[in-house]
């Protein structure tokens, strides 16, 4: 069971775009912001956004299916609670071994979440496992 929910509304997608964080990768770009929830649940939400300039639904589909599959591995390691975020399919997410749409989506998380936690919590040694992303499936 993943420990996310889905964001549904077209108003946290244009409070996504207009005051979060965006991080591009090759594969998808990433926008991330805390939550605006007024109780707060302590789980993240995610959105996903494939627009037509990506080709035809099927091509969209899969570029949707993808990231979700990549979120399903990652979302719930990375992913900070009670924050939104949005993965925007591009162009290469549809052709791009899901390896890289994997580790693309692991940078990214960790790139918008340096944005918001504090500097002095962040503790880089040589042991850590920060530039390494976990091993991905190797399915596709």
């Amino acid at each position: 069971m993943p420990a996310f929910s889905v964001i549904k509304k077209r108003r946290d997608f244009v409070r996504l775009t207009k005051s979060g964080e965006s991080v591009p990768t090759r594969t998808l770009v990433l926008q991330a912001a805390p939550g605006k929830l007024s109780p707060a649940t302590g789980e993240a939400r995610i959105g996903y956004t494939t627009t037509k300039k990506l080709g035809k639904a099927h091509i969209r589909n899969r570029c949707r299916r993808r990231l979700r599959a990549a979120a399903a591995l990652f979302f719930s390691q990375y992913a900070m609670p009670d924050f939104d975020y949005v993965l925007i399919a591009r162009y290469s997410t549809a052709q791009a071994p899901f390896a890289s749409i994997c580790k693309d989506l692991c940078y990214a998380l960790k790139k918008a979440n340096r944005k918001f936690v504090p500097e002095e919590s962040e503790d880089v040694s040589e042991n850590s496992t920060e530039n390494n992303p976990p091993a991905v499936p190797a399915a596709d």
